[in-house]
């Protein structure tokens, strides 16, 4: 992409890519930091961990470029599509099924449901995952397409 031409943008996408990754990793149990910090990856976690190391690409991709799209184009379809691509790179990795904790410790109070509901989107954080990536790939599509970050080549004016 033209975007990450431009260092500016590198350097944006420098920390969404590690804050991301990081919080992704901690969140599905490949990174640990207490007592010791570990990186591990259990043989049946290989899948997910790929989903992972996708989700993350994608969303920095997006993000970095709808941040560089809102920046260069103000209303209009280029700016749906901008401020879609930062939506869907907030919302897509942002998996239900990482609220199991929150949602069993509130289903003392509100009942067995909410934390049947929770088991239910851990079960499911696969599938979710896709749907997210698929997501991201559309948007992604969408901010390619509109064209308002390519980097066009200058006019050539010859003296006649």
């Amino acid at each position: 992409m033209d975007t990450f031409r431009d260092g500016r943008y590198v350097l944006l996408a420098l920390p969404i890519l590690i804050a991301y990754g990081l919080m992704l990793l901690f969140l599905d149990q490949f990174l640990f930091f207490t007592p010791y910090f570990t990186f591990y990856i259990p043989p049946s976690g290989t899948v997910n961990f790929i989903i992972d190391l996708i989700l993350t690409i994608l969303t920095t991709m997006v993000l970095t470029v709808s941040v560089r799209q809102l920046r260069l184009q103000r209303g209009g379809e280029a700016t749906k599509a901008g401020t879609l691509g930062i939506i869907a790179g907030i919302l897509a990795g942002a998996c239900p099924c990482y609220y199991l904790i929150p949602l069993l410790a509130a289903a003392g109070s509100i009942g067995g449901a909410l934390g049947a509901m929770g088991i239910l989107l851990n079960a499911f954080q696969i599938p979710i995952k896709l749907a997210a990536t698929l997501i991201l790939m559309i948007a992604a599509h969408k901010l390619d397409r509109s064209g308002i970050c390519k980097v066009r080549p200058p006019t050539q004016n010859f003296p006649q």
